[in-house]
C-alpha cells in the first residue's frame, strides 16, 4: 500500500516500519468520511483487520492514532477514520458508519477480509455490538473500556468519582450528580440516555475481548464486564490491565495521556486479534474481577414536581417574587408615593434573591467545570466547598426572614400585597432549598 503524508509531524519519524493509505468511507446516508490505514510495511501474507471506533465526542482520526500505530506494529492492518460530527450522538448512525468503514477495510489489498473486526473505547462500546448484529462482515470485537450500563447510569457513577476526588461531600453531591442528571435527563439534555447495551450485546455472534483499566473512574468496569458476561453468548475474553485508567494510556508527571499505550496492552490486543483472523479463536477466559470503588446507582425517573417545566416554573417564581419587592419600592419611589418599610420583609427579599441567583449561577459554574480529569468546586472546608456554605448560610437566613416577615405581617397593613407576593417566594423557597441540597448538611 503506498505511503501518504498522514499522520501529522509528530509521527512522521515513528512510521518507517509502516505503510499508511488515505481511503474515503461513503456512509449510508450519503455522508463521505476520511480515513488511513495503517499496516505493517513489510507483510507477508494477508494481514486481519481493526476498524477503530471513537469514544464520545466530535473525534478526528488523530485521536486514535496512537491506537492504530501501536496496533498495526502487531501485525494488523487498522483503519482510523473521522467520526461523523454530530451536535448530540446518535448510536444507530453511528453504527452504520462503521459498518461502512469495515466494508472499505475489507477492500484493502494485504487484508485478510474475512478477518475484519471492531476496536472501539468508552461510547464505541454502545456502537459496536449495534454494527455487529447490522453485519455479518465483522469478524470479531476488541472491547475497550466498554460501558455495560446506559449512558446516563454510567455519567452518574463518573460524577460521583469526580466529586469525590475533589474532596466534595454531604448534599452537594448528591446535587450535581443524581438530581442534576434526572433533571438533564428530563428535559431530554442527554442524549442516548436510556441506551440499554443488553439487547445487542445479547445478538453479537462474533467472539470478543474486553479490556478494563482498574483505575478507570470514568466507566465501572467491574459492573459493565458483569454485563458482558452475564449476556456475550460467544468466547468471551476479559481482562483487567492492574492501574490503567479509562482511556489504556500512561499518564504523565502532571496527570495528562500520553500516546504510549499501557504496558502489555498492545500486545495483548495484537495476540487475541491474530489468533482469531488465523481462525483459532481462544477460549473464553475471564481474569479475576477487582473490587470496584463504588456502585453506580440507577436513577429514577422524575416525578412530575421534579420535572424541568415544574423546576423553570419554581425558578422563575422565585426570582420574581424576591426581585419584586425592590422593583414595586423603585416604582413608587419614582412616582413620588411613599413606601412603607418592613425590614423583615426587605432581608427577605435581598437574602433569597442572592441566594437563588447564586446557587443557580454556581451550579453551572461548577458543572461546566467538569472535565476527563475532574471538576472544580472552588475552595473547600470540611468537605464542602466555601461558596456553597455561604450559599447555604444565606438559604437558611432567608428561611428565617420568611418566618420574620410572616410576622411583622400585621404591623404594616399598607405593604401587605408586596410582601404577600414576597411570601410567596419564601414560602416556596423552603422546600425547592431542601430539594437541592441547601437545607442540608
Amino acid at each position: 500500500m503506498p505511503s501518504s503524508p498522514w499522520p501529522p509531524s509528530p509521527f512522521r519519524q515513528r512510521l518507517s516500519d509502516l505503510v499508511t493509505t488515505e481511503v474515503t468511507i461513503n456512509t449510508k446516508d450519503g455522508k463521505t468520511l476520511l480515513g488511513t490505514v495503517f499496516a505493517p510495511r513489510s507483510a507477508a501474507h494477508p494481514l486481519p483487520g481493526l476498524v477503530l471506533v471513537h469514544g464520545s465526542g466530535n473525534s478526528k482520526r488523530k485521536s486514535v492514532t496512537p491506537e492504530a500505530i501501536a496496533f498495526a506494529r502487531q501485525g494488523i492492518a487498522v483503519l482510523a477514520y473521522d467520526k461523523r460530527q454530530l451536535d448530540q450522538p446518535v448510536y444507530s448512525l453511528l453504527a452504520d458508519d462503521v459498518v461502512a468503514a469495515v466494508g472499505v477495510l475489507r477492500e484493502q489489498p494485504g487484508v485478510k477480509p474475512d478477518a475484519v473486526g471492531l476496536w472501539g473505547i468508552s461510547e464505541g462500546g454502545w456502537v459496536m455490538p449495534i454494527a455487529a448484529s447490522r453485519s455479518r462482515q465483522i469478524a470479531f470485537l476488541v472491547l475497550a473500556s466498554a460501558p455495560g450500563l446506559t449512558p446516563l447510569r454510567v455519567q452518574n457513577w463518573n460524577m460521583h468519582n469526580k466529586l469525590a476526588g475533589a474532596g466534595v461531600s454531604g448534599a452537594l453531591a448528591g446535587t450535581l450528580s443524581d438530581r442534576f442528571y434526572r433533571l438533564a435527563d428530563d428535559a431530554g439534555l442527554f442524549a442516548e440516555a436510556d441506551h440499554d447495551p443488553r439487547p445487542a450485546l445479547a445478538t453479537i455472534t462474533q467472539p470478543v475481548l474486553a479490556v478494563y483499566g482498574t483505575a478507570d473512574t470514568q466507566v465501572p468496569a467491574v459492573e459493565s464486564a458483569g454485563v458482558l458476561s452475564g449476556t456475550i453468548r460467544t468466547p468471551l475474553t476479559v481482562r483487567f490491565l492492574p492501574g490503567a485508567g479509562h482511556t489504556l494510556r500512561v499518564l504523565d508527571d502532571t496527570g495528562m495521556y500520553t500516546d504510549e499505550l499501557y504496558p502489555e496492552y498492545p500486545e495483548l490486543v495484537g495476540a487475541w486479534v491474530r489468533a482469531v483472523g488465523a481462525g483459532t479463536v481462544p477460549p473464553p477466559h475471564s481474569d479475576p474481577f477487582p473490587v470496584q470503588r463504588a456502585p453506580s446507582v440507577a436513577l429514577t425517573p422524575s416525578a412530575w414536581w421534579e420535572s424541568w417545566p415544574a423546576q423553570l416554573t419554581v425558578l422563575a417564581v422565585l426570582l420574581l417574587g424576591f426581585l419584586a419587592y425592590p422593583v414595586i419600592a423603585l416604582v413608587r419611589r419614582v412616582r413620588g408615593r411613599s413606601v412603607p418599610i418592613a425590614r423583615p420583609a426587605r432581608f427577605l427579599a435581598a437574602t433569597g434573591l442572592v441566594a437563588v441567583a447564586g446557587f443557580v449561577g454556581y451550579f453551572v459554574a461548577v458543572a461546566d467545570s467538569a472535565d476527563w480529569k475532574g471538576i472544580s468546586p472552588g475552595p473547600m472546608l470540611g468537605g464542602r466547598p466555601v461558596l456553597w456554605l455561604g450559599l447555604q448560610a444565606l438559604a437558611l437566613v432567608t428561611v428565617i426572614t420568611t418566618v420574620m416577615t410572616i410576622h411583622s405581617w400585621r404591623r404594616t397593613p399598607g405593604d401587605r400585597p408586596r410582601q404577600a407576593v414576597l411570601l410567596v417566594a419564601g414560602v416556596l423557597f423552603l422546600p425547592w432549598a431542601l430539594y437541592w441540597g441547601l437545607l442540608l448538611p
